[in-house]
């Protein structure tokens, strides 16, 4: 069933929408500071909404969905992970970074004030890439669903969204991007819950579409048991590791942490969020054993976008295809302001020109923006299969940055400034080569596990040998 004229007026509508919000916010965007951490007076319940918007993204949908489709409801045990991290993130980190100071905005800089100069050169490379990589994910998403609409190839429907993002994430900033973030939350969360109600309707409820998964056969019934032989506990642990410590304190959240008008703010903002998040996680699981219903042959990565296209009236369809590139937008601008930030800061600010004005390097935040846009289309065409690229970031991310953040944020003082920089590249390189794309998980040890383990022997072996000497000025900890 083709998209109605109806339709493709709202989804272009809602681009006109987001892009008029960028050219509003650009009339307030004064220096870095605007640009990059909006002001640090953002309140709660805006926090909440750009925090939720930022995470239910690309594969938070569309991703996840056509995991339901491929591997089944196990995803459940993973992203419940995602869920508890928020929570403790808000709790425990999200204050700790708000009472920093003034002068934090990026991972970079909490890495700063523990192991010097190296340590944030170090973690500003990885939280980069990391960045850059997941921008990647939401352009491949926001292309499946123009596709979608618009019949149009991956490629070209990639390339336009992805444009649109970029035009007002570089004309408002961070600003731009909480803004828009709020719309995008309330209409995402009404969308896709609309879509679990529809589809529930239409399948007969849910014990009714589990029983008729089950009828299709073992290979579809596998499907909706979450006791599947083919995952062991440690497979199960390890996934769950996976999404609760792949966006634990990720460089958009602490970049969104300092925003807050004060540390409860940021506090209560993503403790909250973490709340929310598991009602998110069971509404798209709905919606994806209703899809193996419905249409249980089509494409994984075009599960939801065809069930939104062939089961929901006019009109409610373009809603709902609005929610999508809400969810999809909305974590895509966040993951460029953030990569935008990271290089301005902690790059160019810390080793180009030290001295540079907030004038410039608001200047050079919206240049290196087009490039991060072009680097992120880049990196989608490389990797064209949105979960998997996810899940894998994902497992690189906590080995080489977690375990020495939180010593950075909760061990202060006492801790060898020396330890920063090589337990993020021990865990990082360990995580790499342990992984599947190299050794392929030894032992059926998997890789996070294994490269976090590395990180803290690092940490440990490093603070040993160095903890009596003196810091040279590349490991002096830095007052910021």
């Amino acid at each position: 069933m083709a998209v109605s004229t109806l339709d493709m007026i709202l989804i272009f509508g809602y681009f006109a929408l987001v892009l008029g919000i960028g050219v509003f916010s650009m009339k307030n965007i004064k220096d870095f500071d605007d640009y990059s951490v909006a002001g640090r007076s953002i309140p709660m319940a805006i926090l909440f909404a750009t925090v939720a918007a930022t995470l239910c993204g690309g594969g938070s949908t569309i991703g996840r969905i056509a995991f339901v489709h491929k591997q089944g409801i196990i995803v459940l045990m993973g992203i419940s992970g995602m869920a508890l991290g928020q929570v403790l993130s808000g709790l425990y980190i999200a204050p700790k970074v708000r009472e920093a100071g003034a002068n934090v905005y990026t991972v970079g800089d909490l890495f700063g004030r523990s192991f010097g100069r190296s340590g944030r050169l170090a973690s500003s490379i990885v939280s980069f890439a990391f960045v850059i990589a997941l921008f990647g994910v939401q352009i491949l998403a926001m292309g499946r669903i123009l596709q979608t609409v618009t019949g149009i190839p991956l490629i070209p429907a990639a390339v336009i969204s992805s444009v649109i993002t970029i035009a007002y994430t570089w004309a408002g900033g961070m600003l731009a991007v909480i803004l828009t973030d709020a719309i995008q939350f309330v209409v995402l969360a009404l969308g896709i819950t609309l879509c679990a109600f529809l589809s529930l309707n239409q399948v007969g409820g849910i014990n009714e579409a589990v029983q008729t998964v089950i009828a299709m056969g073992p290979e579809f019934a596998d499907k909706v048991d979450f006791f599947r032989s083919d995952w062991s506990m440690t497979k199960i642990f390890a996934f769950f590791l996976t999404f609760m410590f792949g966006e634990m304190a990720a460089p958009y959240f602490i970049q969104r942490y300092a925003t807050g008008a004060s540390p409860k703010d940021s506090k209560w903002g993503v403790t909250i969020f973490g709340g929310y998040y598991m009602f998110f996680l069971v509404t798209t699981l709905v919606i994806g054993v209703c899809s193996l219903v419905i249409q249980p042959d089509v494409r994984p990565d075009l599960a939801l976008t065809t069930l939104i296209r062939e089961t929901l009236p006019p009109g409610i369809s373009g809603l709902v295809f609005g929610a999508l590139l809400a969810a999809v937008m909305s974590t895509g601008d966040s993951f460029i302001n953030t990569a935008a930030v990271i290089f301005t800061r902690d790059i160019y600010n810390e080793f180009i020109n030290p001295k540079a004005s907030q004038q410039e390097l608001l200047s050079w935040t919206k240049k290196i923006t087009i490039v991060i846009g072009v680097g992120g289309v880049g990196i989608a065409l490389a990797f064209p299969k949105i979960f998997e690229l996810m899940i894998y970031v994902y497992n690189l991310w906590a080995p080489a940055v977690i375990p020495t953040l939180l010593v950075a944020l909760f061990w202060k003082k006492g801790i060898s400034p020396y330890v920063g920089a090589p337990a993020v590249v021990v865990g990082l390189l360990t995580a790499l080569i342990w992984g599947p794309k190299v050794l392929g998980d030894p032992l059926g040890l998997p890789s996070n596990i294994v490269g976090m383990a590395a990180n803290i022997v690092t940490m440990v072996v490093v603070h040993q040998m160095t903890k009596n000497t003196t810091p040279s000025r590349n490991f002096q900890p830095e007052s910021i």
